[in-house]
This record gives structure tokens, C-alpha cells and sequence, in this order.
């Protein structure tokens, strides 16, 4: 098989523990199919990171870990900063570089004024937090939240202007909300710090990722599909982004460890390809 040239950079795939959300693994158990499965690390979602913490730093061999995907009630009444401290703690104990949050919990047409400094102004305390310990901040490209339409995110980046900031960029959701993500991509390349990949079927099918449904045991998978059986082009995708990337395979259906390393296979093919 072809190898990537010398001195080329080679973008960095990671599986998600999020993945395995419905399943009774151990840290050992995580660390194993990872490492097992090829993954260049583990994107540790944060009720795994709380459960497995002091297992996962006995372990003598262990995948890097380069995010936290964690969720704070940020603009509301309900933002604790004791709660945002720990979770910025959680992450720096993980040695993960990042930390995954959502910009919020309304869309970016449905926030008042009000709402939305409320918003900006926690998610700038707990940037504040992460500088501290050296961690950059990966807002998320989601519905339903500040950052789920382009002009929405790029004006969101703006806004905050700050250096432990920076954007999570979920490809399909890109998609979601209106842009072509080859088109978004030039835009949005100067504020990455990770990506998310997963496809859909059909943009019928979107509803499948709404949380209420995606983190219900009993919820419906209709419309999740393999990376690259879906409608976005993710050869085209893959082409355009930067070679030195961090992305996760953020998969939500059945199988995950066989789905996330045939994923996994068919992008190094990919990525050998684009190489030579």
C-alpha cells in the first residue's frame, strides 16, 4: 500500500467514546479497541471522562485523547462556574488540549439581545478558565445553538475574539444549516481546532441527530449511514480540508467499533491517495 510522502502532514482521525454510550465499557475495554482499531486517539465524552478517570490514568498504555465533549447550561440561569471549573479541571486531568462545548441552547434567529450576551458572556468566563490551564475551547457548529448557520458562527467568532476560542466544525451539520461546506470551509479553517464526520442519509432524515432522539436507547437510526454512503461527498471533503487536522468519527448508529474502523480504513485510503 502507497504511504503518505515524507514531511507531509497527515490528518489525525480519532474515534468518539460517545459512540459506545449505550454500552457497559471499561476504560480498559475503550483503550483496547481503539488502539486495537488503528485510531490516532479517543475523543472522551464527558460522562465516560467522569466514570473513568482514575482507571484511565492507571492503564500503562493508552490513546491520546484530543477533546473533551462536554455541555454547560451556558446563558442561563442554571451556569454554575464551580460546575464550569470542574469540568475545565475534568479536561485538563484527561490531558486533552480541547474542550467541546455548545454555543448555548438557542438558535442563532431565536436569541434576544439578552440571551445572547448572556451566552457570550459565560462562554467568555469559561474560556477564561480553560487559558488558565492551556486549553482552547471547540464551539461546536450545532442547531439550535449560536454557531448553526454560518454567518451566524463566523459573527459568533468575531464577537468573542478570544485566544482560547475557537470552532468544533461538524461538517454535516455545516450542511444543516443552509452552507455547501466546500464553500464554508476557507471561512472556517482559521478558527478550527477539530472537526466532527458523520453523514445521513437524506436531509429528511436530520432529525435523527436531534439529542432528545440520538441519546435514547430506544430512539430511531433511521438515516445514519457510513461515512461515505451518504449524500455529502466526503471524497470531495476530505481533499479540501487542512492535512494536519484533528477529526472524530462521531458515529451514533449500531456496530460503532466495526462502522468507526471501516470509516476509519476507507479514509487512510483516501488520505494516501490525496498524498502521492
Amino acid at each position: 500500500m502507497a504511504r503518505p510522502l515524507a514531511g507531509r502532514p497527515v490528518m489525525r482521525v480519532h474515534a468518539c467514546s460517545v459512540a459506545l454510550r449505550h454500552t457497559e465499557v471499561s476504560a480498559q475495554d475503550l483503550a483496547q479497541q481503539v488502539l486495537g482499531a488503528g485510531f490516532d486517539g479517543v475523543e472522551i465524552w464527558a460522562p465516560h471522562a467522569e466514570r473513568m478517570a482514575d482507571d484511565w490514568a492507571a492503564l500503562p498504555l493508552r490513546p491520546v485523547v484530543p477533546m473533551l465533549s462536554g455541555y454547560l447550561p451556558l446563558g442561563t440561569p442554571a451556569f454554575d462556574r464551580d460546575q464550569a471549573r470542574r469540568l475545565v479541571a475534568l479536561t485538563a486531568r484527561w490531558k486533552a488540549p480541547r474542550l467541546r462545548l455548545f454555543a448555548g441552547g438557542l438558535g442563532s434567529a431565536d436569541a434576544s439581545a439578552d440571551d445572547r450576551s448572556a451566552i457570550l458572556r459565560d462562554l467568555r468566563a469559561v474560556a477564561d478558565m480553560a487559558q488558565d490551564h492551556g486549553i482552547r475551547i471547540a464551539i461546536e457548529t450545532h442547531p439550535g445553538t449560536l454557531a448553526d448557520r454560518l454567518p451566524a458562527t463566523l459573527a459568533l467568532m468575531e464577537q468573542m475574539d478570544h485566544p482560547a476560542i475557537g470552532l468544533n466544525v461538524d461538517i454535516l451539520h455545516v450542511w444543516e444549516g443552509g452552507a455547501d461546506p466546500l464553500a464554508a470551509l476557507p471561512a472556517l479553517v482559521p478558527h478550527l481546532l477539530h472537526l466532527h464526520l458523520k453523514n445521513v442519509t437524506g436531509r429528511d432524515r436530520l432529525g435523527v441527530f436531534a439529542p432528545g432522539n440520538i441519546h435514547d436507547p430506544q430512539g430511531s437510526r433511521d438515516g445514519i449511514c457510513p461515512l461515505f454512503d451518504g449524500v455529502l461527498d466526503y471524497d470531495a471533503i476530505l481533499r479540501a480540508l487542512p492535512g494536519d487536522a484533528d477529526a472524530s468519527l462521531e458515529w451514533f448508529g449500531p456496530a460503532p467499533m466495526a462502522v468507526m474502523r471501516a470509516d476509519l480504513a476507507r479514509i487512510r485510503q483516501r488520505m494516501t491517495r490525496k498524498a502521492a
